[in-house]
């Protein structure tokens, strides 16, 4: 497998047109689809060294690998507009043959919002595979929470480091705090994460969201220094519609889990409507697509290539050692059902996009 790095601005690929289609020898209507000479892009929707970058960078050479042919590997990042700039790229321009496929991130509620700019429509995407995501809460250690319930009482005033309005994890984190009544103030202004940790460890904020990967890779250093620690989990949202703990964070409590035990009533609100849609677009936060009307045949031999990919032997080995902690992986079938269903709750109950869109401040 050979691997060369391109921009859209330096070049555009000349692409050949839908890969060979060989029919099985053994008179299966299975058809095959064969790569072999092609080159394959693999749109990135982040700058390089993004998180979504990191992510394409470590995956893609595997996924390649086990696509039939062996195609040559070309990663392309198209930055910009929080992803919407590679999604509409890949909604509208980009042939729908299979040798160009997308490595989004969020593309779920960001296109179901329908905000300035976005052309395309998340359920119409044909998804290959995703890495699943969660966020942890931190908590500073001087407000002194024993139990969830204690975010009622805390030691200190309750002060969550925030994105901006736009972000979708400070949005489910306002929505939590909401339904089950806390009183807390928003500090905007933080960049990144990175930001966000730090402010919490200075003292400007007490509470903080950062990626279940982040804190997972900082674990040791976080217990030993002392100052906070992860409080809650958003959870992940199965195929089947149900929220659970990440596998590697096992004994922290979900928020959903959180809310029933708090605050039952909120579990049919507005508020949870709009907090389900948008934390259960993190099963599928990383994706792989292809455009919509990409061949049935191409799709099932580059979702089949893309979860060979993730479950390959060296890829589960090596992966996990440069980013400090597993990864989980949902299938292709499974990803366009999470993508389906949340794009048909939202359809069906407005509460989800105007409460979203209020939080958020979306026009």
């Amino acid at each position: 497998m050979n691997l060369s790095i391109d921009t859209p601005v330096r070049r555009t690929l000349a692409l050949a047109g839908l890969a060979a289609v060989v029919w099985a020898s053994s008179g299966s209507t299975q058809a095959q689809t064969s790569f072999a000479g092609q080159n394959v892009r693999f749109v990135v929707a982040s700058t390089a060294s993004g998180p979504t970058d990191t992510v394409a960078r470590m995956f893609a050479p595997f996924v390649a690998k086990h696509i039939p042919g062996k195609p040559t590997l070309v990663i392309e990042n198209r930055p910009g507009a929080v992803g919407a700039v590679a999604a509409n790229y890949m909604y509208n321009v980009a042939k729908a043959d299979g040798m160009t496929i997308g490595v989004m991130f969020g593309f779920v509620t960001q296109g179901l919002m329908q905000g300035a700019g976005i052309q395309f429509e998340p359920s119409k995407f044909q998804v290959l595979g995703a890495v699943s995501a969660t966020q942890v809460v931190i908590a500073r250690k001087d407000l002194a929470l024993k139990a969830p319930r204690d975010l009622l009482m805390p030691a200190q005033p309750l002060v969550l480091a925030s994105l901006g309005t736009g972000s979708t994890t400070d949005a489910a984190n306002r929505l939590f705090l909401d339904m089950i009544g806390a009183a807390y103030k928003v500090v905007t202004g933080y960049p990144g994460q990175a930001e966000a940790i730090l402010a919490v460890a200075r003292g400007e904020a007490s509470l903080a969201n950062v990626s279940h990967t982040t804190y997972l890779a900082r674990r040791e250093s976080i217990v030993k220094e002392g100052l906070y620690d992860a409080f809650l989990q958003r959870g992940e949202l199965t195929a089947s519609g149900e929220f659970k703990r990440n596998a590697q964070l096992p004994n922290v409590p979900t928020m959903v889990e959180v809310i029933g035990q708090m605050k039952p009533a909120a579990l049919e609100s507005s508020d949870f409507a709009a907090y389900r849609s948008v934390v259960g677009s993190m099963a599928v936060h990383y994706s792989f697509v292809v455009p919509p009307k990409t061949p049935a045949q191409v799709v099932e031999v580059l979702r089949k290539a893309v979860a060979d990919g993730m479950e390959d032997r060296e890829a589960r080995r090596t992966i996990p050692e440069m980013m400090k902690a597993d990864y989980e992986f949902v299938n292709g079938v499974d990803s366009q059902r999470i993508v389906e269903k949340l794009g048909a709750e939202y359809a069906a109950d407005p509460r989800i996009g105007n409460r979203l869109k209020e939080i958020m401040a979306v026009k």
